[in-house]
C-alpha cells in the first residue's frame, strides 16, 4: 500500500512537471532513417581510447553519437558522428548567470562544433536551446548542425504512467547523466539495437572528503585523464554538493539506466554495455568484438 501510495504521488508531481515544464508539440524524428541499423553511444569514459584503438573500423561504419564535450578531442572528425547531445541545462542560460567554468565550456564545445563539422550532424538538446544567444549563432554560423530538441523534464510514478509519457517524448528518467538523454533519444529514432562504449562510470572510487569537510569528486575523462584532478561538484545555485547529495545524484542516475532497460524491452529495443570498463549493471554486455 505504501509504494502504492508513492508512486500515486509521484505521478502527480510528473504530471504537473509536464503540464508547467515540457513542450507538449514536438517534432523529434528524421525522415528516411535505416531504423535496422544499430547506433553506438559513446560516452567519454577514458576506456573509449581502448575501444577506438581495436574497433576504429567498426565504429566510423555504424551510426554513432556522442556528447559532451568530445567534440574538443581529436575524434570528432575521425568518426564523424551522426548525433551528438547536450543535456545539462546551464550551458544555455544566460551568459551573465553562467560560472565562469561553464562559460569556458560552453565556449570550447561550441567552438569545436563550429569549426570541425563539415558534415550533417544532428545536434540534440534541451527546448531551453533555443533561447540561448550563443546556440543560435552556432546554428547560424554552421548550417551543416542540424537542431532536434526534446524535452529534459525527469518523470517518475507507476511504470505505465512513465512510459506513456515517455512515448509521447514529453520527459524521461531523471536526466542526472547525459547518458539517460541519449539513449532515450535513439529509442525514439526506433533503432532496434542500441551499444554503448566509454561508459565507466567509476565515480564511486574517486570520491573523497578533504580536511575542509569538502566533498571532492575526480571525473575522469579520455581527454584529460593524465591532467583531470578531484573537485567540488557545484549545483546550480553555485554552492558545492555536499556528500550524500553527490550520491544520491549517481543514485539517480544508476536507477534511471533501469528504468530505461524497462522500457526498452517494451519497445523490443536491445540495449548493451559493450564498454572496456563500466559500473553500469542495468544493461546486458557485448564486447564490440562479438557483434
Amino acid at each position: 500500500m505504501k509504494a502504492i501510495l508513492k508512486n500515486i504521488m509521484l505521478s502527480f508531481e510528473s504530471l504537473v512537471k509536464i503540464i508547467v515544464l515540457s513542450k507538449w508539440k514536438n517534432n523529434f524524428k528524421i525522415d528516411g532513417l535505416d531504423k535496422s541499423k544499430r547506433c553506438i553511444i559513446i560516452g567519454n569514459g577514458p576506456s573509449f581510447k581502448q575501444s577506438i584503438e581495436t574497433h576504429r573500423d567498426l565504429l566510423i561504419g555504424n551510426d554513432t553519437l556522442c556528447v559532451n564535450s568530445f567534440a574538443t578531442s581529436e575524434y570528432l572528425e575521425v568518426l564523424k558522428p551522426k548525433y551528438y547531445v547536450l543535456h545539462s541545462k546551464i550551458l544555455f542560460i544566460s551568459r551573465d548567470e553562467m560560472p565562469e567554468r561553464y562559460k569556458k565550456l560552453q565556449t570550447s564545445i561550441f567552438e569545436a562544433l563550429q569549426r570541425k563539422v563539415t558534415w550533417e550532424i544532428y545536434l540534440m538538446v534541451p527546448f531551453g536551446a533555443k533561447k540561448s544567444i550563443e546556440f543560435r549563432e552556432l546554428l547560424a554560423q554552421n548550417k551543416k548542425i542540424i537542431p532536434l530538441y526534446f524535452n529534459i523534464t525527469g518523470l517518475e510514478g507507476f511504470d505505465f504512467f512513465k512510459h506513456t509519457l515517455f512515448t509521447a517524448k514529453l520527459g524521461m528518467p531523471r536526466p542526472h547523466n547525459v547518458l539517460i538523454p541519449a539513449i532515450m533519444n535513439m529509442i525514439h529514432l526506433k533503432y532496434e539495437e542500441i551499444h554503448i562504449i566509454g561508459a565507466d562510470h567509476s565515480w564511486l572510487e574517486e570520491i573523497t572528503v578533504n580536511e575542509d569537510n569538502n566533498a571532492l569528486v575526480h571525473q575522469k575523462h579520455f581527454y584529460d585523464e593524465d591532467t583531470s584532478k578531484s573537485r567540488k561538484m557545484m549545483d546550480y545555485i553555485k554552492r558545492p554538493r555536499m556528500l550524500h547529495e553527490i550520491i544520491h545524484k549517481f543514485y539517480l542516475s544508476f536507477k534511471g539506466y533501469w528504468e530505461i532497460k524497462d522500457y526498452a524491452i517494451k519497445k523490443n529495443v536491445k540495449i548493451y554495455n559493450s564498454s572496456e570498463n563500466s559500473m553500469i549493471d542495468a544493461f546486458e554486455r557485448k564486447k564490440l568484438s562479438d557483434i
